[in-house]
């Protein structure tokens, strides 16, 4: 029930609106901003979220931002939840809960000194390694830039941090010789259709999971990668849940079209005589990914093979690609990276094996 003062109202399109206080002109009136929602109960709670950034904001331009990292960090938090994926959403509010705010939530957003932060890293550098440390530095760089644009402070603290050097990605793919029975005993086992998507496709797990047969052409034997599954947490209050959701693939490379081999097309049009629903794996549901770690897990210990994780297959594909001599800009389209320079970074100890060939052809 809408109380009075509290400055919602219901437009005619059905949507709440709210209005606050943002500010003041030079001659003291109000500057207002509006926010809107489908339900009351949000948009209430959007709106004590936006009253509590600028009441610690000036009345007059010439009162300065008092809220702490994490006043500020809540009302970012917000502005920017409709503007991202859900799963980038939950990503970002994850690392600031769990690598940030616990160590300089505290602190007024105006004193936060680079000094501050170096000190921060050292601290989180014990359990990160330096590529995580610099994905959660980021975060923080994006949340600072908003706070800059916004006015609040007038300098990114972030600007001359000093981070850990990047570290070379170890990537563990499988031998030929594994691959090949690995294949044999997948290709037998009733859940065993996704790692011969992985192997023979390079997809990634979520792609896997959200495949639907509308995006299998078996007259021209291809595939299309539009959707994937992720199981996000959702946070709210001092309760942490988890949702699957589906969503669009990892980036605009990553929707992409796949060919197949005739092999992977028998055995999809074997599941389809058996499917009795939209997904490829799982029916009228998705098979999460971790469900699908879960086949792969049980197929490997079923023969006693080494335990692996799901994106090695995926891993392994690249590799086998690279020691077939297929040149790189193929490999990259057919994995979704957005450049070609991302495969190499990747894949640059695969590499190994060409370098050989190099130096026996020169000498």
């Amino acid at each position: 029930m809408v109380k009075k003062g509290e400055n919602i109202y219901k437009r005619k399109d059905g949507r709440w609106e709210g209005r606050y206080i943002k500010g003041r002109k030079s001659d003291g009136s109000a500057i207002y901003g509006y926010v809107y929602n489908k339900t009351y109960t949000d948009l209430k709670e959007r709106l004590l979220t936006m009253k509590a950034l600028y009441s610690h904001n000036y009345t007059f331009k010439t009162i300065v931002y008092q809220g702490s990292l994490n006043d500020w960090t809540m009302c970012w938090l917000t502005e920017i939840q409709g503007q991202l994926k859900p799963s980038t959403y939950a990503s970002y509010t994850n690392k600031m809960l769990k690598h940030i705010l616990p160590f300089l939530g505290d602190l007024p957003l105006q004193s936060i000194k680079t000094a501050d932060l170096n000190d921060w890293i050292k601290k989180i550098e014990q359990n990160l390694s330096p590529n995580s440390i610099r994905i959660v530095f980021q975060v923080l760089m994006s949340c600072c830039t908003a706070a800059v644009k916004r006015e609040l402070i007038t300098e990114n603290p972030c600007k001359h941090v000093v981070l850990p050097k990047k570290t070379a990605n170890n990537i563990n793919a499988i031998t030929s010789q594994d691959q090949r029975k690995l294949k044999e005993k997948a290709t037998a086992h009733p859940k065993g259709l996704a790692i011969i998507l992985a192997l023979e496709t390079g997809m990634r797990i979520g792609e896997i999971a959200g495949l639907k047969w509308e995006d299998v052409d078996f007259s021209s034997n291809l595939l299309t990668v539009q959707r994937t599954i992720q199981r996000i947490q959702l946070i709210n209050g001092v309760n942490r849940k988890t949702q699957v959701i589906e969503g669009t693939p990892k980036s605009i490379t990553s929707k992409r079209t796949i060919p197949l081999s005739k092999s992977v097309s028998k055995l999809l049009n074997d599941q389809k005589k058996k499917s009795k629903g939209n997904f490829v794996l799982g029916g009228d549901k998705p098979a999460e990914p971790r469900l699908i770690s879960v086949w792969l897990k049980k197929i490997c210990q079923s023969f006693h093979f080494p335990a692996i994780r799901f994106h090695q297959l995926r891993h392994s594909f690249a590799t086998r690609c690279l020691e077939k001599g297929v040149n790189i800009a193929t490999i990259s389209a057919l994995l979704g990276h957005h450049s070609t320079k991302m495969t190499l970074d990747i894949y640059v100890s695969s590499f190994m094996s060409e370098k050989r060939k190099a130096i026996n052809l020169i000498s």
